[in-house]
């Protein structure tokens, strides 16, 4: 699996009771599995990808910067 890759689905429903929260995927025979969830699991699920963004762009700026640096301070010695 590449870093980053979402094996699963978030998907959020509004009925005339409320709403509903889901979270689908496939399972190790590759069958597609949907579970309904808790507001609460659908939410730290929600923060979870965003903390994981966060750190994705965080660590592309950086990998980005050093780059750059170790081009700036090593190609001035050849």
């Amino acid at each position: 699996m590449a870093y980053g890759a979402k094996t699963y689905t978030l998907r959020e429903e509004s009925t005339e009771s409320g709403k509903r929260y889901f979270i689908s995927f496939k399972d190790e025979q590759g069958e597609h599995q949907e579970l309904e969830v808790s507001e609460q699991l659908f939410i730290e699920f929600r923060q979870m990808e965003r903390r994981n963004r966060n750190l994705q762009q965080w660590n592309q700026r950086h990998r980005e910067f050093n780059e750059v640096w170790d081009e700036t301070l090593y190609g001035m010695w050849f």
